[in-house]
């Protein structure tokens, strides 16, 4: 049985960016670590990634088809990430692991979803006014 997942320790810093900590790991490396984010938490390239199991490349590739839109935090407009983004990371790689790749086919079937959340909201204030 192949390795599925490797737990890693997060600890948020002062500035509410989170990082890798250093340490031991706690859990065996056969275990899937959960994911349960902090709403306010801004994560950095590498750890998105890490988090999504994607590569770096793969995260900028994402951002530059406009898949994922990063944050970019003063004074040095580092690039940092949300737990929504860390989500869609992980949909696009179901999607590209089931649709051999195809980044434009993903990006059209994001906004058709998006498109639909945003009708369905339509009907439901249509509904409760």
């Amino acid at each position: 049985m192949g390795i599925i997942g490797q737990y890693i320790d997060i600890q948020p810093t002062n500035d509410g960016i989170m990082t890798e900590a250093p340490g031991e790991n706690p859990m065996p490396a056969f275990t899937l670590a959960s994911f349960q984010p902090r709403p306010d938490m801004l994560y950095s390239l590498d750890l998105t990634a890490h988090l999504a199991g994607v590569s770096r490349r793969s995260l900028l590739i994402y951002c530059r088809r406009g898949l994922v839109q990063p944050v970019f935090q003063p004074p040095n407009q580092m690039m940092l990430f949300t737990d929504q983004t860390i989500y869609t990371i992980r949909k696009v790689e179901h999607l590209r692991a089931s649709h051999d790749n195809d980044l434009a086919w993903i990006n059209t079937v994001f906004v058709l979803l998006n498109e639909v959340e945003h009708l369905r909201s339509e009907l439901r204030f249509v509904r409760n006014s």
